[in-house]
C-alpha cells in the first residue's frame, strides 16, 4: 500500500518546523542529556558487529547511523531534506535513499541488524512499519526500536511547571502545549505512545527480547525494545 501523497509533503513541512536534530544539541542540558542516553541505549540494545550489514529505518540526519561501526551501513527517510543531511554527514561509504518505512525498497532477510528509533510515532501505520522492519531482518537478527512515552513526557512537564521551573528545564519553546487531556501535544507526534500502543504495533512481533526505560525505569521518556528473529 502507497503512502498517500500528502502525507510526504505534510512530513516534509513537519519536518521544517520541527528539526529532529535539534535535540541533540539542544540549548538545554537535560534535553540534551536524555537525546545522548537514548542514543547510547538504543545502540548498545542493537549489538552491531563489524561483520554486520545494518538499516536505520527513518535515520533523518544520521546521528545513529554515524555511530554504527559495521561492514554495510543503510539508512532511509522519507524526509528528502534528512536524506540530504545523511548524506553530507556519513559521506559516500553508506547508502542511504529517499523512501517509506512503510514499504522498504529491500529483498527479504537483507540485514542482520535493523534500527528504527524515534520513527513510528511520526507514521500513519506503525505496525506496518514494524512488518517491513522484521521482512528484511534476517534469521538470527536483531531488531531494536524506540519510542517516546509521551505519558511520562506530559507528567515531566506537569511537574516542572508545578515547580516553577518550566523555562528553567523545558525553555520557552518546550513543545509543550495545552491539547485536550494533553499537555504535550507535538503536531508532528500522531501516535500517543506507551508501552501498551507500542506491544499492540508489534503484535505480530515475538514478545520483546529486551525492555529497556530511559532516563530512568521509574521515569521513562523514551522506551527501547529489542526483538529477535528465530
Amino acid at each position: 500500500m502507497q503512502l498517500p501523497e500528502y502525507f510526504s509533503e505534510w512530513n516534509e513541512e513537519m519536518v521544517a518546523r520541527h528539526d529532529p536534530e535539534a535535540f541533540h544539541h539542544h540549548t538545554r542540558g537535560v534535553v540534551r542529556y536524555i537525546e545522548g542516553v537514548r542514543v547510547l541505549k538504543t545502540l548498545k540494545l542493537l549489538r552491531v558487529a563489524a561483520e554486520h550489514c545494518v538499516l536505520d529505518v527513518g535515520c533523518g540526519a544520521g546521528h545513529m547511523l554515524e555511530h554504527v561501526r559495521s561492514r554495510e551501513r543503510h539508512g532511509l527517510d522519507l524526509s528528502r531534506r534528512m536524506v540530504e543531511r545523511a548524506r553530507k554527514r556519513l559521506g559516500t561509504g553508506v547508502a542511504v535513499v529517499h523512501g517509506d518505512a512503510e514499504k522498504l525498497p529491500y529483498h527479504d532477510a537483507r540485514f542482520d541488524r535493523v534500527l528504527c528509533s524515534s520513527v513510528l510515532s511520526h507514521v500513519l501505520r506503525p505496525e506496518r512499519v514494524l512488518a517491513e522492519c522484521w521482512r528484511v531482518l534476517k534469521p538470527g537478527g536483531r531488531l531494536a526500536v524506540s519510542v517516546s512515552h509521551e505519558e511520562a513526557i506530559e507528567r515531566g512537564i506537569r511537574w516542572a511547571r508545578g515547580l516553577g521551573l518550566g523555562g528553567l528545564l523545558l525553555g520557552a519553546n518546550a513543545n509543550a502545549t495545552t491539547s485536550g487531556d494533553h499537555v504535550y501535544a507535538s503536531e508532528y507526534h500522531l501516535h500517543h505512545f506507551d508501552l501498551k500502543l507500542l506491544r499492540e504495533a508489534a503484535a505480530a512481533l515475538p514478545p520483546e527480547r529486551t525492555l529497556k526505560k530511559i532516563p530512568l525505569f521509574l521515569y521513562p521518556v523514551h522506551l527501547l525494545v529489542a526483538y529477535e528473529k528465530a
